[in-house]
């Protein structure tokens, strides 16, 4: 009777105890094995049997259970790796299989025993895995360090996600319909999405990281994300000692030289023999890993130096070769692994990345419109650590805590300020040997060509620190004859951003009708030539600071064998604080989640899963950072007759924003995903999956004071009387997004030598909701009501088709792995000039996404979308070891191998100066370039 008790107690308090914030409860960072034992010839369940499982990623020695009356057995918080699992009755040999065990995956295993065969012998036998998921509702992958180093990739977990179906975007990537700024980043269970723009906010030594979870949909209520969850797990140690280093090298001499610029020639340029700095890559990995107390204490150590360089050809409008774009980054991680005893786990990890990144923007066509002295410096990085422990009471409980910190700081000046300059080099390139650089120099912006003069507009520094906890218990139970497991998590976040901000030369000029160059800057009151106006913002400085919290059930429930029923919900609450000490949000979000997964040929081969859940983001400081009162920004316009500058106009100080106090509506999405999933070959499957997801009251800034006129190209009015515009925050019901997409996946392993991942999308991504607060675009429906009608359509990142294939292939130590992605173009915003850009804008007169070839005529108009992308790359690489008994491994990768140079950027803005850069490309894929490496492993 008292261990009945105990069941519906741990039941109970894994019912009553809550979570938020992204995830940390059971199986986040680890996986499972569950299956049945069953004799060979009567199908009958062995009960009673003991189960041993071994592997190099378990500490604290063999983790131990029996099989249940029925045969069953689950085995729970298994860290991934390759596991042996042993299965002994008394009086009979025992047989042994060996899986591989993923991160937040269960991997399913039935065995049927011969007990009778007294010739059967303990021989090791390698598991066939289904591919099917046959317990989960969610859709995405889990990528292995070993698969990763058999391709050709980016070498950051940023770049990783690109290569999982229905991710699309960049660095920062939009999964499954959602921007860029709806994902949740997690690195050994904390939650490392940034406070205020929620992109990622740490670089990571990629040979550091073991395993990438990236979770498209489906998520349980552990999760909470409009987008993804990118998931990482950091290698550690293990009762072996080891070494991992590397060199990759990519010297320009490896790299084509194709002179494509950021204009409208389309082809090579044999004719233009500028003389280029290198474009050129260097990265050192070194990671040492092993024991400190066999079994007992483990620790990992890592470090990456990298320095990248980037070059832009010499183009229009300066027509003269900028410096290069430096990056250098060091990252260093650290890991620690206890198991105080055979029912505890204790991990302490922690990372710091300092960057700094010279010529910040000269990799694309700012290159060519800034002088050097406008060029950009930006430092970055910052530091994090967590520290979780894990408790097993018993083979059925979980308990589960983690308490982390973060802070990470971006600060952005000029160059010359912070970074220096090869001041000859810029002055032979001008021809002016008498060319200095004044720190206190005025920044001066030339419409009519679009060129950057003297010096760069901001010095700012915007730090943010974040406080996490996650507590999470799970329990599982057998009730009324079915099985449930019960989990629920509570996780909290503090949250903190401080920003300061200063202008450089204490006035920013935008000058206008004069010639292009330097020559049509306003330099000479007297002539007035390109003078304009300026404006003015006194230095300011701001601290915004938010706290949230939330509280998750989940359960997974097997009325029977085949069917897994998986109910859950979480309440999400979170209140953000601006500057003023306004609640910019408080926000509350409850998120009721519901999936049924059927295994319909009862053997794991053939699984159908439906699923609807809905996510809240109810904390992030974006409002809040926006919200909070800047200092005034004054304008002054110039004066023909006085040749002087006279007060204009402002913008922003008290009373330029507004907070919307009574909505608590948080941001959220609500999605239905259906998915039929089918083993068709050793280790390999084939699933189809639907989506549709509708994403509601995104984040965004309403303009309340400025009335149009009834074209919408011009202010007549202003409802304060004051010529200033005021900005309203909060998330109205017209900002939304509806997606919707089919994907077809190949995934397989069909022997030890072979492994691909391919996938394609149709996707449609439709709706106003374009961008929040300017994270994306500049534009907005909210700014201008008479434009409001042009900004439903196909929203920015609607990518129609996708195409994704990674694969690799080993013999006798060689192995290749090619790759190739294939995007079709995204929408672009076309744009018009207006009276006074500072007060109106720029204005739209076609929907997103298209553009109007004949004026009043509704047939011509046209869909304006960048062009389509293809991308191949390739790795070959040898591995020694046959040959030396040493890992020595020689790698050979090619980037864009076929030397393609689509446009990956287009001048949108259909302007009205003396040049009119519309349709220019601004960017380009970078052309074919080889990388060497050399690794060894011990």
């Amino acid at each position: 009777m008292k261990s009945r008790n105990n069941k519906w107690l741990h039941l109970a308090l894994a019912l009553s105890l809550g979570g938020s914030g992204a995830a940390f409860g059971a199986d986040v960072l680890t996986g499972r094995i569950d299956g049945r034992l069953r004799e060979a010839g009567t199908q009958a369940p062995l009960p009673g049997a003991k189960i041993t499982l071994t592997s190099p990623a378990l500490i604290g020695g063999a983790k131990t259970l029996a099989t249940a009356p029925d045969g069953y057995f689950l085995a729970t918080d298994l860290p991934p790796g390759e596991y042996l699992v042993q299965f002994e009755l008394e009086g009979i040999k025992p047989i042994t299989r060996k899986l591989v065990v993923r991160q937040g995956e269960t991997s399913p295993l039935n065995v049927t025993w011969n007990v009778e065969s007294d010739a059967e012998e303990n021989i090791v036998v390698e598991y066939e895995s289904p591919g099917t998921r046959p317990e989960s509702t969610q859709s995405g992958a889990v990528l292995s360090a070993t698969g990763q180093s058999k391709i050709a990739s980016g070498r950051s977990y940023q770049n990783v996600t690109q290569q999982v179906a229905g991710v699309s975007g960049g660095g920062n990537p939009d999964v499954r319909g959602a921007s860029s700024i709806m994902n949740r980043y997690l690195v050994d269970g904390l939650d490392i999405t940034d406070p205020v723009t929620n992109t990622f906010s740490a670089n990571i030594n990629f040979d550091s990281i073991s395993s990438f979870s990236i979770i498209t949909g489906g998520m349980e209520a552990q999760y909470n994300a409009m987008g993804g969850v990118i998931n990482l797990i950091s290698a550690q140690g293990s009762d072996e000692f080891h070494i991992d280093g590397s060199l990759y090298g990519n010297h320009y001499s490896l790299s084509l030289p194709s002179q494509f610029g950021a204009n409208l020639y389309e082809g090579y340029k044999p004719f233009n023999v500028t003389v280029r700095p290198p474009t050129q890559s260097y990265q050192g990995n070194v990671n040492v890993s092993g024991p400190i107390l066999k079994e007992k204490l483990w620790f990992a150590l890592s470090y990456q130096y990298s320095n990248a360089q980037a070059s832009s050809p010499a183009g229009p409008p300066l027509n003269l070769q900028a410096p290069n774009r430096e990056y250098v980054g060091h990252y260093l991680r650290g890991k620690l692994t206890w198991a105080p005893g055979p029912r505890s786990r204790v991990t302490l990890s922690g990372l710091t990345d300092p960057t700094t990144i010279a010529f910040a923007d000269f990799s694309g066509v700012t290159a060519n419109r800034e002088m050097p002295f406008a060029a950009r410096y930006q430092s970055q990085g910052g530091w994090l650590g967590n520290l979780t422990w894990e408790y097993f009471p018993t083979a059925e409980t979980t308990y589960k805590a983690m308490v982390g910190a973060q802070t990470n700081t971006i600060a952005s000046g000029p160059q010359g300020i912070y970074g220096g300059f090869n001041l000859d080099a810029i002055r032979d390139a001008y021809g002016n040997a008498d060319l200095t650089y004044d720190p206190d120099r005025p920044r001066h912006r030339n419409t009519t060509d679009n060129t950057y003069w003297y010096n760069y507009g901001t010095d700012s520094a915007d730090a943010r620190y974040t406080l996490s906890t996650d507590l999470s218990v799970a329990h599982r139970t057998t009730l009324f004859g079915q099985r449930h497991e019960a989990q629920a998590g509570f996780q909290g976040r503090i949250i903190q951003r401080r920003y300061s901000y200063r202008m450089p030369g204490g006035r920013y000029y935008v000058d206008s009708g004069g010639p292009a160059g330097e020559a049509g800057l306003c330099n000479d009151l007297e002539t007035g030539v390109g003078c304009d106006y300026y404006y003015t913002t006194p230095d300011y400085n701001t601290i915004e600071r938010g706290m949230g919290y939330g509280l998750y059930v989940q359960d997974r429930w097997k009325p029977v064998d085949w069917i897994t029923i998986m109910p859950g919900l979480r309440f999400d609450h979170g209140v953000t604080k601006d500057a003023s000490g306004r609640v910019a949000g408080q926000l509350v979000g409850f998120g009721p989640r519901l999936g049924a997964v059927l295994d319909l040929t009862r053997d794991s081969k053939t699984i159908f899963s439906a699923f609807y859940g809905r996510s809240n983001e109810t904390l992030s400081l974006l409002g809040a950072a926006n919200a909070s009162p800047a200092a005034t920004t004054n304008y002054y316009v110039y004066d023909p007759d006085s040749k002087t500058f006279v007060y204009d106009s402002s913008s922003g100080g008290p009373g330029a924003t507004l907070v919307d106090p009574k909505n608590h509506t948080a941001p959220h999405s609500d999605e239905i995903l259906v998915s039929l999933r089918r083993q068709i070959a050793k280790n390999t499957g084939l699933s189809v999956e639907y989506t549709y997801k509708q994403l509601s009251n995104i984040w965004d800034a309403v303009e309340v004071n400025q009335v149009w006129d009834p074209t919408g190209s011009r202010v007549i009015d202003y409802v304060n009387g004051e010529p200033t515009t005021i900005y309203k925050f909060t998330r109205p019901d017209e900002n939304w997004i509806k997606y919707q997409s089919v994907d077809f996946i190949l995934d397989g392993r069909p022997t030890p030598e072979l492994e691909f991942y391919a996938a394609y999308t149709l996707s449609y991504r439709y709706g106003p909701g374009i961008d929040s607060m300017g994270q994306v675009t500049d534009y907005s429906q909210f700014f201008n009501p008479r434009q409001r009608q042009f900004f439903t359509g196909y929203a920015l990142g609607d990518t129609r088709h996708q195409i994704k294939f990674q694969g690799s292939y080993t013999w006798k130590g060689l192995s290749i792995g090619p790759g190739f992605t294939f995007a079709s173009g995204t929408p672009l915003i076309k744009g018009y000039n207006t009276g006074n850009l500072a007060l109106t804008g720029n204005i739209l007169r076609s929907p997103v996404g298209t553009t109007s070839g004949t004026p009043n005529d509704p047939t011509q108009i046209s869909e304006f979308r960048l062009p389509d992308t293809l991308v191949v790359n390739a790795r070959v690489s040898y591995d020694f070891s046959e040959l030396t008994g040493q890992k020595f491994t020689l790698i050979a990768d090619a980037f864009n191998v076929l030397n393609l140079g689509s446009g990956t950027g287009l001048v949108a803005l259909d302007g009205t100066g003396a040049v009119n850069n519309f349709g220019q490309v601004s960017a380009r894929q970078q052309p074919l370039r080889v990388q060497l490496g050399l690794r060894y492993q011990y």
